[in-house]
This record gives C-alpha cells, structure tokens and sequence, in this order.
C-alpha cells in the first residue's frame, strides 16, 4: 500500500484498517455500518448569526437528513453493546450543506491516522478465539496512549437507553468565523432535551439485540425529539488538534436546535457520505489530523460499498 511522504497511512490503509477489524459486509459502511434514517429540521439560534457569519445560520428552519448508527464495521452488533452511538446530520440551505459527524463520547480513540489504525491491527480477531489478543492491545496502549480514553468511557456506563437520550460529540474542532471577522475554535456538542439515559442492569439483560429503531419510532409517534447543538469554547489548555483529548471548556455558545420529527427509508440517506469537512460559509477545518484525513477516507469506503 502506498503511503504518502510522511509516512501516513492513506484513505485505503485508514478503510482497509477497519475491513481487517469487522470484515467487509457488501453494500455497507466501513464505519457504523449498523444504522438507520430520519428527517427533521434545524433551527438556528438567534445569537448565532453573531457568533458565524453565514446563510445557513440566518434562516430557518432548514430540512435536516439524519443518521442513527452504532459504532463499528459489524451491521449485526447489539444494539446493547457497550461502543459508541452515531449521529451524522446534514442541514441543506439552497445551494450549501453542512455535515455533522457525532459520537456518543466526548473524545476519539485515535489521535492520528496511525494511531487510528494500530488501534484497529490490535482488535483483528484472533482466528483460533475469534476474540481480540490482549497482549496486542497492550501493546498498542503503550505505544498509543491516546487509544486508552474512549475505552475507558465506554465501559464505565451501559449502552443508551434510547438514540434521543444520547449526547453527541464532533470530537473534532472547527473554527467559526464572524462577521466582524474574529475566528473562534470550538467542539460541537448536540445535547438531548429529553436528558442523558442508559440502560439499566435489568435492560441489558433483558432487551432484544435491536431495539433502538423501535424504540426511537414509538417515541416519534407521541412527538419530535429535540436536541441543543451548541459550539463548545476551549478553556486555556484545552486540545485544538487532538480529538482523543477530553475538554475542560469554557461555556457553549448556542448554535440552534435539530429536531427529529419522523424515521424514514434506507434510501434516504444510504447514498449520502456525511463527511466533517461539508462545511457551510462561517465555518472551516481546524488542523486536526484525523478530521483532515476523513474526507478522502469516506470517498474510499463509498466507493467500495457502491
């Protein structure tokens, strides 16, 4: 596989990482492939004009195209298993869009695209356990410490009770531009109005494996679910690069509100790509490897999934 000057894997080595890991599934994503659709809109908050001058943030609502999925390669996971929750939304306004690509934890598991796919080498199943080896594991913390942190969150609570009892998280930074032409960092964060819920002991072990396109669907039928998508500020020390870095932050500064309001085909969105860097005027890249090596990356594994 060729690699570029620096010696970074390229899009194929970031896809090829994650077809080792879950196997390749025709027809699917590389990277949550276990999802499903919904339609809403979002509304943009009456300080955001101020806070990014750009068309999408001045008029509303706008039609929003979601995606619920869970984390990994495998489209038959549980949807009780204890990886990260999805959310990819892309607000449309004429002739720009922008892409939200969200995780159920405040931070990444990979720092750098080389982090991103030893850490992925480390959990190739076994063939004789079909499990990962823990020694490999062992010895991808050590030399990537960075891999060590979503894990760990991960553990420490059970799945979501429900896609609209999740937080999500960019990971990422972006920087907003405003009229008066300052140029802040920050984190997008997209905060649930019906609050944060996880299963239970009780549901872990007595829920079916899928349960979350229902559940989400009844809950739908009594009303929209709503959520707060907010730009969190950095406090003094906080990562502008590292996505597997957790943040302090210094307050959020209100950027609208999405609200899902009903589940829809497959079709609606299998053929979209929500990629992070679909940005709308006001808002551009940071630095960060990771979001910067996504875009070819994503071309890569829909190319192979089409």
């Amino acid at each position: 596989m060729e690699h570029n000057i620096n010696n970074a894997p390229s899009p194929s080595d970031l896809i090829d990482a994650l077809n080792n890991t879950f196997g390749k599934h025709a027809g699917k994503r590389a990277s949550h492939a276990k999802g499903f659709c919904a339609t809403g809109e979002f509304v943009p908050a009456e300080q955001a004009a101020d806070f990014i001058n750009g068309p999408i943030f001045r008029s509303g609502p706008l039609p929003a195209t979601v995606r619920f999925s869970v984390g990994g390669g495998n489209p038959g996971v549980s949807d009780k298993s204890r990886s990260v929750r999805g959310l990819g939304v892309r607000i449309a306004n004429g002739d720009e869009h922008w892409d939200l690509v969200l995780l159920s934890e405040p931070v990444f598991f990979a720092a750098t695209p080389q982090s991103f796919v030893s850490f992925l080498a480390a959990r190739v199943p076994d063939p004789e356990t079909k499990k990962p080896d823990p020694a490999k594991i062992a010895a991808h913390n050590a030399a990537f410490p960075d891999g060590t942190r979503q894990p760990a969150l991960l553990a420490a609570h059970a799945a979501p009770a429900s896609y609209a009892t999740t937080p999500y998280f960019s990971n990422n930074a972006f920087v907003f531009h405003s009229a008066s032409g300052e140029a802040v960092t920050a984190r997008i964060v997209v905060t649930p109005a019906a609050g944060t819920q996880y299963l239970t002991e009780a549901e872990e072990q007595s829920f079916p494996d899928h349960f979350l396109e229902d559940e989400l669907a009844h809950r739908l039928a009594r009303g929209p679910a709503d959520f707060e998508i907010t730009a969190q500020l950095p406090a003094t020390g906080d990562s502008l690069t590292d996505p597997s870095l957790p943040w302090q932050g210094a307050g959020h500064v209100s950027l609208g509100r999405l609200r899902i309001t009903a589940l829809a085909e497959q079709a609606t969105c299998n053929d979209l790509t929500f990629v992070p860097v679909n940005l709308p005027a006001g808002v551009t890249p940071s630095d960060d490897p990771i979001l910067l090596s996504r875009a070819a990356a994503y071309a890569v594994s829909r190319a192979r999934r089409t």
